[in-house]
C-alpha cells in the first residue's frame, strides 16, 4: 500500500499502560503491516494493535492517548507529531481498503428494492388489471357496461328505442349469437361504426342499418366485435385507463366510481385498441356463415377493404338472418 510504504520505517517513544491499574511503561512504537506494534527496550513485542480499530480517546489532545478498541483497558500515550499523523492517515487508508460486508449487503438490498419497485411500476399494474378483469362476475361486468353506456350518451346520443325496431334487433342478435349472452344497442352517432363495452355489450352506429341494403353489415359488426373481445377485453382497457387505485378498489369492493367511468367515457370510442388479426376475423365470419364484404365495404377504409378482400365466402352469406319485413322495422329503430 502506497500510504503504508511512506510510514513503514516510522518509530517513536511512547508510554504504555497494560491495564487501568498497571504502571505506566516506557515503550517504543512502530508501524507494522496494518498494525501498531508496541515493544520494550529489548525489542520484545508487547502488543499488536489493529490500525483500523485504534481510536484516540482524547481527540486533539497532546500527548495523544490511544486504545486498541472501545472495550480495551490498555492505553498508549504518544507525543510524536509524525507518528500521530501516521496513525491517523494509515488507519483511514487501511479501513477504506478492507472489504465491507455491510456495504455489499446494503447494495444487494438496494438492488432488491429497485427490482421490486420495477415490478410495481411495470408488472404489477397490468397483472392486477388482468386478474381483476378475469374474476369479476358477468353480472358486475354487465352493470359496468350499462353505466358506461349512459356516460357515452354525450358523444353518441341516447340509444335508439323504436319499439318495432327493438324487436327486429333482438331477432338479428339471436340469428348471429343464438342464445349467447350478448346485448346489442344502436346509437345515432359515434366516432366509429361499432364498439365493444364491458359485459358483452355491442354498440352499433345507426348508419350500419339505415345506409345498408340488408342486415349483413350490422350482423358483420356484431361478429367483428365478438372476435375483438377475444384479443382485448374492454373491461381491461377501462381498468388500464382508470389506474391502480380504481382497479384495486373494484377488485376488493366490487365498486367503481362514477367519476372514473365518466373520465373514461370521454375517450373510450377514440382510444386506439388492439384489433384482431385478419385471419381470426375471417374465420369468425366463416363460422357465422357471413361474407365479410358487406361489413368491410360499410367501413369504407383500408381495413374495411382488406376485410372485404379476405372474404371466406365469396359467393355470399349462407346464414339465415332476418326477413325483409323485420329489416324494414329495424330501419325505424332510431325513428327515421
Amino acid at each position: 500500500m502506497t500510504v503504508l510504504a511512506k510510514y513503514q520505517r516510522l518509530e517513536c517513544d511512547a508510554v504504555w499502560r497494560a491495564t487501568a491499574n498497571a504502571q505506566r511503561q516506557n515503550v517504543f512504537v512502530s508501524l507494522g503491516d496494518a498494525t501498531l506494534v508496541i515493544h520494550d527496550g529489548a525489542d520484545t513485542a508487547l502488543a499488536h494493535w489493529s490500525l483500523p480499530a485504534v481510536e484516540q480517546i482524547n481527540p486533539g489532545g497532546r500527548p495523544a492517548i490511544y486504545r486498541p478498541g472501545p472495550d480495551a483497558e490498555d492505553t498508549l500515550e504518544i507525543d510524536d507529531a509524525d507518528m500521530i499523523d501516521a496513525i491517523r492517515t494509515v488507519s483511514r487508508a487501511v479501513a477504506r481498503s478492507r472489504p465491507r460486508p455491510g456495504r455489499l449487503r446494503r447494495t444487494i438490498i438496494a438492488i432488491i428494492v429497485l427490482a421490486i419497485a420495477a415490478l410495481g411500476v411495470w408488472w404489477l399494474p397490468d397483472a392486477l388489471v388482468r386478474h381483476t378483469a378475469s374474476v369479476l362476475p358477468p353480472t358486475l361486468r354487465a352493470e359496468i357496461g350499462q353505466r358506461l353506456l349512459q356516460d357515452l350518451f354525450p358523444f353518441t346520443g341516447r340509444t335508439c328505442t323504436g319499439r318495432a325496431g327493438l324487436g327486429a334487433l333482438a331477432d338479428l342478435r339471436g340469428a348471429v349469437f343464438g342464445t349467447g349472452p350478448w346485448n346489442v344497442v344502436v346509437v345515432p352517432d359515434a366516432p366509429r361504426p361499432s364498439a365493444l363495452l364491458p359485459g358483452k355489450l355491442i354498440l352499433l352506429r345507426r348508419d350500419l342499418i339505415e345506409d345498408q341494403p340488408g342486415p349483413e353489415a350490422a350482423a358483420g359488426a356484431m361478429v367483428y366485435e365478438a372476435a375483438a373481445s377475444l384479443s382485448d377485453d374492454p373491461l381491461a382497457d377501462l381498468l388500464r385507463a382508470a389506474g391502480l387505485p380504481a382497479t384495486f378498489r373494484l377488485l376488493t369492493s366490487g365498486e367503481i366510481s362514477d367519476s372514473v367511468l365518466k373520465k373514461y367515457a370521454a375517450t373510450a370510442l377514440i382510444r386506439p385498441r388492439p384489433e384482431p388479426s385478419l385471419d381470426d376475423v375471417a374465420a369468425a365470419f366463416e363460422a357465422a356463415g357471413l361474407s365479410t364484404r358487406p361489413y368491410g365495404e360499410a367501413l369504407g377504409d383500408a381495413d374495411g377493404l382488406a376485410l372485404a378482400a379476405a372474404d371466406p365466402l365469396p359467393s355470399g352469406s349462407t346464414a339465415a338472418l332476418i326477413g325483409q319485413g323485420d329489416w324494414l322495422r329495424l330501419g325505424q329503430i332510431c325513428g327515421s
